[in-house]
């Protein structure tokens, strides 16, 4: 089994270097490894899908927008994490938890940084 190791700054911890290792089996077969990334998440917009302090894993050179898919988009000076949706040739970029459903972020106003591929909770 082939494994892949990533590194990423914990900003909970210190900010300390950390590394992800995980196998290269979790991901699709065309992934430009050198294009992937770590990021611990800040927030609770995205549970139950992705929770607070979760890792995810994102690639940096797959920015076409696929409905229904989890994205990293830069907007108003921050990085979020939301899930595109296409509607009557319209895309935004929404949040999964109904607490957060205010933060909704039209295609046109964003910059889509990388697709999200994986994530890891510590359960």
């Amino acid at each position: 089994m082939d494994i892949l190791t990533l590194d990423y700054v914990d900003v909970f911890d210190e900010n300390k270097s950390k590394k992800l290792s995980f196998s290269k089996e979790l991901l699709d077969e065309n992934i430009n490894e050198s294009s992937l990334f770590v990021l611990r998440v800040d927030g609770k917009s995205m549970q139950p899908v992705i929770n607070h302090k979760a890792l995810v894993v994102a690639d940096l050179s797959q920015k076409d927008i696929k409905n229904e898919k989890i994205y990293i988009v830069y907007y108003n000076n921050k990085m979020w994490i939301k899930k595109a949706l296409i509607k009557e040739n319209k895309t935004a970029f929404v949040s999964i938890n109904k607490d957060y459903s205010h933060l909704v972020y039209d295609f046109e106003d964003v910059h889509v940084v990388a697709k999200v591929l994986l994530t890891f909770t510590k359960l």
